[in-house]
């Protein structure tokens, strides 16, 4: 049973809820509620379809205290009021309110408001909806006089004022539509409005003037043919005035002479209501609610003309219809049809609204309707932008469903949407246009719509992938006109088209419009297209494609190789520069030479080779620089020359390594700055940890001496050089040290036989003059050969293998430096030579010539190769008879160097040979 009772009560919730309520819901972004008589009129939207309304809602509680004198103070008046009287004042305003619903449901006009949803009534309510409207003819009145008072006070009016206003061609258009419904309710309804006022009249969302407010509204005739009956105006004040009829409107023979209701009772009110708009005082009378002020202003106004005194300073046609319709008798104003006619409306504003009614505009026929829609563009400007957004935009975006006015409606839809935001374009407009986009016949219609799509895509950039289906049947028409207009169009539509989008279809299809039209205006057009492209394509297909299909342009007009021209050097600033030597510069030398080209268009083409040229000629050329540092750069880190013939050996290389890593890591090496590896001034020790320490400089050297390196022949078979530190070298001879370091720092890591032995080629020096030589060392037979005494500082000589043995004497000077001995100088011990096996068998006993090799060896800087010193060394001469290997040569004759400890050195004093640089 409770479930019985909660299912009821939840039926009977819902039934008074009623349907509006559950399937509408408030729309936040509509206009705010307003007050139109009792009705409470608030914009909704549809819970499902989106569909917008305006919902009235009439509370019956407040019926009786909205009259003029409600309240406590009417109920004080009305002390011996009884509730039976409430009660029937009560039915009758419900009535009233109930019977203007209904009317409204059963009168279907374009001038009568139109029903959305049937009446509801509830215990406190009646509901209905309708279509959405913006105010009733008295907000838009008040906005008006408030308007035109604040031009002479200069006070401030709000936006929503501002929209309300109304101007001489809406007033004319909207007192047209008014006409229009009278005589459709006078003639076809055959009805009498009754209570004709500026609640009445309704203003929908597209500022469109519509008739309401039926509550009072009387037919002609009764079912049985017989007339209406003239019922007394009574005007209670308990109730309210939408309930009742307003003495300020109402007309004087209805209320003067009890006439019957009549068609002339409306067109009064009609004049009424002109009189407000253009006067901005009112009504003609100001009866307030009195039957006796209506019957004395009436008498005395209209009879002395006294109320024309007020329109005086109005327009003349103005001042004809209010003459016509504020007549004192019935008989003398105009009808319905009589007001249209009148010339009130004969102006070219009004009369153009009035055109593009959709019962006038549809009656025409389509060739009237082309030309109306080709001079409407001229006319437009001479409208406001609220006029035209909210009475002529509507009824051009209707028509947009007939194909063949497309070319004729377009101009000027976009010339109202030019004055339009971007999010007005895109909710108003844009919806109207996009079925327009997949239209393809007629051919008029599609260039209507190519012309015009700058505008589309500047009010809203999304739209140009929405056109572009018109764009891609456009290139595939045979049309030539419709193909033309799409290739204008597409530069335009490039700079918002996706990398993808161009590629993939864009491209092909002007490719192919390109390889098969023979027109010269299209060609150029694709041309154009392909300029556009090129900041989008990816330079693949720039060169792959692109460039090859351009390669195959047969035609030489001077138009179409000037675009070429333009395609080329947009390419030349996007393409690499093999690309721009080989196929782009190869290409424009070719055309550069057309038959047609005059100076200008030749001048133009060697401006842009002259100028691809120097591209290609500066980034090639970085480029070779670029390689040529990085191989250098190489070549110095790890192809340095090392000084000394040991540095020959893989042991020399890996200290040579280790030291060349010190050296970057350490920034300095013993105490000097280090300019790179192999640079000038440092000094690598081919001994690595077992080398000696390095002597400190004396002080005042400007550079670290560098001492003679020996030579590379073998001891045994050519003449080997001594230089004293202490003799300045000879001009004009050549030094053999620095020609056999110059010959290994060329030939790089040789095996060591090869080093030793010199090239036959290298021609023998010039022997120099003799000179007496100093006694050689005290060494007899072999010892001779095995030990050499250090030099002095003295004289140059020359020490061959026979000199050693018979003290013969050499007139060429010794630039080689003297070495002494450890336990006689205290310096580090001669390093120990090897042998080749030419030599034979070494001996054990033998000790290690003094001058095989120097001690110490100073690095040379690392330079660039130079042309060897010519010269030969003699032939080896035989021996005489097998001699012992040198001390310090193993078994197989290889040289081995002798470990030697680590000892202090002290610092040597070259004299005047300090600034010697034997490489100069």
């Amino acid at each position: 049973m409770q479930a019985f009772l909660s299912s009821a009560s939840s039926a009977l919730a819902a039934a008074q809820k009623g349907s509006l309520s559950s399937n509408y819901a408030p729309d936040p972004s509509g206009p705010p509620p307003l007050a139109v008589g009792v009705w409470r009129v608030q914009r909704a939207k549809h819970a499902s379809n989106g569909k917008l309304v305006s919902i009235w809602t009439a509370d019956k509680g407040t019926l009786l205290s909205a009259g003029a004198g409600g309240g406590a103070a009417g109920r004080r008046g009305g002390a011996g009021r009884d509730r039976a009287h409430d009660a029937e004042r009560l039915r009758l305003a419900i009535d009233v309110l109930k019977k203007e619903a209904s009317s409204l449901s059963r009168l279907r006009h374009p001038c009568i408001l139109e029903m959305a949803e049937p009446m509801e009534e509830s215990r406190s309510s009646i509901t209905f909806a309708t279509e959405p409207v913006t105010a009733s003819l008295r907000h838009a009145i008040s906005a008006s006089d408030a308007a035109h008072d604040s031009s002479r006070r200069g006070s401030y009016r709000s936006k929503e004022e501002q929209e309300l206003e109304l101007d001489e061609v809406e007033v004319q258009k909207g007192l047209s539509q008014l006409g229009k419904g009278l005589q459709f309710l006078h003639e076809s309804a055959k009805l009498v409005h009754g209570n004709l006022t500026p609640d009445a009249v309704i203003i929908n969302a597209k500022g469109d003037w519509k008739l309401s407010g039926f509550g009072l509204s009387q037919y002609l005739f009764d079912p049985q043919g017989v007339p209406a009956k003239w019922e007394f105006p009574h005007y209670d004040s308990n109730l309210p005035p939408g309930c009742q009829r307003d003495y300020d409107f109402i007309a004087p023979e209805y209320a003067l002479d009890e006439s019957p209701p009549a068609p002339s009772n409306d067109m009064y009110s009609l004049g009424c209501i002109l009189h407000s708009i253009h006067t901005h005082t009112g009504p003609p009378f100001s009866n307030r609610n009195s039957l006796q002020n209506l019957r004395t202003n009436l008498e005395e106004g209209l009879s002395h003309n006294l109320v024309a005194s007020q329109w005086r300073k109005l327009p003349q046609d103005v001042q004809e219809v209010l003459a016509s319709l504020l007549t004192r008798y019935p008989n003398r104003r105009l009808t319905a049809k009589q007001f249209l006619e009148s010339r009130y409306f004969e102006g070219l504003l009004v009369g153009t609204l009035r055109f593009l009614e959709r019962d006038s505009f549809a009656a025409k026929s389509s060739e009237a309707q082309a030309g109306f829609l080709k001079g409407l563009v001229s006319v437009l400007p001479n409208f406001s932008d609220k006029v035209t957004r909210r009475k002529i935009l509507p009824s051009l975006l209707e028509e947009t469903r007939k194909a063949n006015l497309v070319p004729f409606l377009l101009p000027n839809i976009l010339y109202i949407a030019g004055k339009m935001s971007p999010d007005d374009f895109r909710l108003e407009v844009l919806p109207s246009l996009k079925p327009l986009f997949a239209i393809k016949d007629p051919p008029q219609a599609v260039v209507a719509l190519i012309e015009n799509l700058g505008t589309i895509n500047e009010k809203c950039s999304p739209a140009v992938f929405q056109v572009m289906p018109l764009i891609y049947y456009a290139l595939e028409s045979d049309n030539p006109i419709v193909l033309e207009k799409a290739l204008r169009a597409i530069p335009g539509l490039c700079e918002s088209l996706d990398y993808t989008t161009v590629k993939q279809i864009l491209f092909p299809k002007i490719t192919t419009v390109f390889s098969r039209t023979t027109i010269l205006s299209v060609k150029v057009n694709t041309l154009i297209c392909f300029h556009s492209m090129v900041k989008i394509l990816d330079k693949f297909t720039l060169s792959e494609k692109l460039v090859p299909l351009l390669a195959k342009i047969k035609t030489k007009e001077p138009s179409v190789m000037i675009a070429t021209l333009a395609v080329h050097e947009e390419m030349g600033k996007k393409c690499e520069v093999e690309a721009i030597a080989t196929l782009i510069l190869p290409q424009l030398w070719a055309m550069s030479i057309g038959p047609l080209l005059n100076v200008e268009h030749f001048t133009r083409f060697m401006n842009v080779i002259k100028q691809l040229s120097t591209r290609v000629e500066t980034e090639h050329f970085k480029h070779l620089a670029e390689l040529k540092r990085l191989e250098d750069s190489s070549n110095s880190g790890g192809g340095a020359a090392l000084n000394g013939p040991a540095n020959t050996g893989t042991g020399a290389i890996r200290a040579a390594e280790v030291t060349d890593f010190e050296t970057l890591v350490r920034g300095s090496m013993n105490g000097h700055k280090v300019d790179g590896l192999g640079g000038r001034g440092s000094q690598v020790d081919i001994f690595a940890d077992e080398s000696p320490a390095i002597t400190p400089m004396p002080t005042g050297m400007s550079s670290p001496p560098l001492p003679a390196l020996p030579t590379s022949s073998p001891p045994f078979a050519s003449t080997s050089t001594f230089a004293s530190p202490a003799q300045p070298m000879r001009p004009g001879v050549p030094s053999r040290a620095s020609s056999s370091h110059a010959s290994r720092s060329s030939l790089g890591a040789r095996p060591l036989s090869s080093a030793i032995n010199p090239p036959a080629a290298f021609p023998t020096p010039p022997a120099a003059p003799a000179s007496p030589a100093p006694p050689p060392p005290k060494a007899t037979g072999t010892a001779a050969l095995k030990s050499f005494a250090p030099l002095q500082p003295g004289p140059s000589r020359t020490v061959t293998s026979s000199s050693l043995s018979s003290s013969s004497t050499s007139p060429q000077p010794n630039y080689n430096l003297s070495l002494s001995t450890t336990s006689s100088t205290g310096g580090l011990p001669p390093l120990q030579p090897t042998s080749s096996s030419l030599y034979g068998a070494p001996s054990p006993s033998a000790a290690p010539p003094a001058a095989a090799s120097p001690v110490q060896w100073n690095r040379v800087p690392s330079l660039a190769p130079t042309p060897t010193p010519s010269f030969s060394s003699p032939p080896l001469q035989p021996a005489a008879s097998p001699r012992p290997h040198p001390p310090g040569y193993n078994s197989n004759g290889a040289l081995q160097p002798t470990v030697v400890p680590r000892q202090q050195q002290p610092a040597l004093d070259f004299g005047n040979w300090a600034d010697l640089d034997p490489l100069k």
